[in-house]
């Protein structure tokens, strides 16, 4: 898939259960003690495998952080449904029960810091996510197409629009996602972008 001069790559990921089950072992040690409670020796323990096995899969325990933010994340899931205010409907619903997880603030905070005070985690996980199509700019984009939304600020202004204020209320602010608050923030987007649920049904 194509963004302007922006190449998406949407190969498929190998399937890898053992990794995986390491990467949740991964976050149940970061959501029970931080990363104070992270090292290699509990994370072996904790999957119930050997560090060899670890490494076999990652080199250091950089690459194992950008596995587990990138295990962690989890892209929403969205149909194309032809109408921009539906396909949000889903977004929000999506991430409403993600960011309502047990322990997902304590994740967020900690990965958080790995990325400030470690430069090249933060710098490989920002490319990471710059090279993924993710499924907000997705639905942006179907919308942009169809002429239902207003452009004018750019597709990634418009992404961090999006996702900044769910993410400054989950993870920063520490609050729940409520049926209220998810309304409310609905209802705002929907005006800042221009969309008319009047012409768009």
């Amino acid at each position: 898939m194509e963004d302007g001069n922006e190449v998406i790559d949407m190969a498929p990921v190998r399937a890898d259960p053992a990794g995986d089950a390491i990467l949740d072992a991964a976050l149940r040690l970061i959501a029970d003690g931080g990363l104070t409670a992270f090292t290699t020796d509990r994370l072996a323990a904790e999957a119930r495998v050997s560090k060899t096995s670890i490494y076999r899969r990652w080199a250091d325990k950089k690459a194992i952080f950008r596995a587990v933010m990138e295990h962690w994340g989890g892209r929403a899931h969205v149909e194309d449904q032809g109408d921009f205010s539906a396909e949000l409907n889903d977004w929000y619903a999506d991430r409403q029960a993600k960011y309502n997880q047990a322990g997902f603030r304590q994740v967020a905070a900690s990965l958080l810091q790995v990325t400030a005070h470690d430069l090249d985690v933060g710098e490989a996980m920002t490319a990471d996510r710059h090279a993924t199509w993710t499924t907000m700019r997705e639905i942006l984009f179907r919308a942009i197409q169809r002429g239902e939304i207003n452009a004018d600020a750019g597709i990634d202004h418009l992404e961090q629009f999006f996702l900044g204020p769910i993410y400054y209320r989950a993870v920063l602010d520490g609050q729940e996602l409520d049926d209220d608050t998810i309304a409310a923030f609905r209802r705002l987007a929907l005006a800042a972008v221009g969309y008319d649920s009047g012409i768009h049904r």
